[in-house]
Order: structure tokens, then C-alpha cells, then sequence
């Protein structure tokens, strides 16, 4: 126990908290927002993965009215859904319509800018987005 005289030269604790709190928060805070930075990319590479195999599978059944123009029609459309910019993506497609058995394949490229950190990314390391990309091999029916 110490002396009253004691605690008056000391003075109040009260602030301590406060003060360590201030030090902790921009940790929290980064830590939080990189964790929604990661959950909105990793939404992205998913809408992409769905993306390009619904529109490979489309293309691959003998389906003589699916042009190459409905095939990106579709993807633009599963991008649009997400809320993601079309013109960021590149579609190639290969071997499409070679003939039954024959290897498809097709490979969507996204360029992915980040939101909230990309200012704090683009200081580190000169560039504000992740290149996601997704590909799939299937056969022409």
C-alpha cells in the first residue's frame, strides 16, 4: 500500500490506457483493412475461376450456334455481376472447336487494383495491383 504522499507525487493512472490504446489502433487498423484487401481479392480470383469455366464448358459442347462472341459475352457478363471492370480482364482461348477429343483451353487474366491499401502497396513497391489469373483445359465434345 503506498502513502497518500506517494500517490500524489505519482499522479493518476487514468491516461495510460488511453495512451496505449492510440499506440495499438493503427495496428488493428491495418490489420483489419489488409484482411478485407485479401477477402475482396480472393472474391475476384473466384468470380474469374467460375467465369472461365462456365464459358469453356459452354464453348466445348457441340454447340454450333456458341460464336466466340457469346463466349466473351458470357464472361463479361459474370464480371459485370461482380461488380468488376471488363476491360481489366484478357481472355485467350485455344483449341476451341478442333475437333471432338481435342485439348480447349482458356486463360483469363485480371488485373487487380487494390483499394483501400494501394496507396500504402504503390510506396512499398511502386505498383498498386495483383495480376489474378485462372485457366482451364477441357475437351471439345
Amino acid at each position: 500500500m503506498t502513502p497518500p504522499r506517494l500517490r500524489r507525487r505519482w499522479g493518476s493512472r487514468s491516461g495510460q490506457a488511453l495512451v496505449e490504446f492510440a499506440l495499438v489502433v493503427p495496428f488493428l487498423l491495418l490489420l483489419v483493412v489488409g484482411l478485407v484487401e485479401f477477402a475482396r481479392a480472393w472474391n475476384t480470383q473466384q468470380v474469374l475461376t467460375d467465369a472461365a469455366r462456365e464459358a469453356l464448358r459452354n464453348s466445348v459442347v457441340a454447340n454450333p450456334g456458341f460464336t466466340y462472341e457469346a463466349l466473351l459475352g458470357q464472361i463479361e457478363q459474370a464480371l459485370v455481376r461482380a461488380s468488376l471492370d471488363p476491360e481489366n480482364a484478357q481472355v485467350s482461348v485455344e483449341g476451341w472447336k478442333t475437333g471432338t477429343g481435342s485439348p480447349a483451353r482458356i486463360r483469363i487474366e485480371y488485373l487487380y487494383d487494390f483499394g483501400f491499401l494501394g496507396p500504402l502497396i504503390g510506396w512499398a513497391t511502386d505498383d498498386r495491383s495483383l495480376a489474378l489469373s485462372t485457366s482451364f483445359v477441357m475437351r471439345n465434345e
